[in-house]
């Protein structure tokens, strides 16, 4: 059924092709009355009748809707597509990667040095560790801990799962 629809789109467009080419390039034979009552008849293609004008206007809809409806529903338009989303998919990585390093960056700065240090002990764990190490490694209290996360958190810097009798501390970019 696709392939019927494909091939009646293809036939109007190659007809509504043709018709405005013809219509465009054929001389329309016109006819001029002077003052004098007087009737001159030329050709010219560059004046055109109102019906002539409305079939130009339906024949240009039909090749504007017929290559829509090709370009959208070709099996060629889905490969495109599917070579595009594998393209977006790898640019997108790339680009995450860079967009995580290059926020980190540029926010480690406005960060107070409690939570700059949370930052980097938890970058050098790959963006992820317990918050029962990061106690360990930060050196302070639980409760001094758990202030600086939630601080990371309100700043939606980091991302606080719970993990069994602890939390699993995640970046969130």
């Amino acid at each position: 059924m696709k392939q019927f629809s494909v091939i009646i789109a293809i036939v109007l467009l190659i007809a509504s092709i043709s018709v405005v080419i013809t219509i465009l390039f054929t001389q329309q034979p016109i006819q001029i009355i002077l003052e004098t009552g007087q009737a001159v008849a030329t050709k010219s293609s560059n004046y055109f009748t109102i019906t002539t004008v409305m079939i130009l206007i339906i024949c240009s809809s039909v090749i504007g809707a017929a290559l829509t409806y090709l370009f959208y529903n070709s099996e060629s338009s889905s490969l495109f597509k599917k070579i595009e989303d594998k393209d977006n998919k790898e640019n997108k990585t790339e680009k995450d990667d860079k967009h995580r390093h290059v926020n980190y960056d540029m926010i480690i700065p406005l960060l107070r040095d409690d939570e700059k240090k949370a930052i980097h002990i938890i970058k050098e764990h790959n963006g992820e560790i317990l918050q029962n190490e990061l106690v360990l490694k930060l050196g302070h209290s639980k409760v001094r801990t758990t202030r600086i996360l939630a601080s990371l958190e309100r700043k939606q810097l980091v991302i606080k799962q719970r993990h069994g009798m602890t939390n699993s501390i995640k970046l969130r970019y």
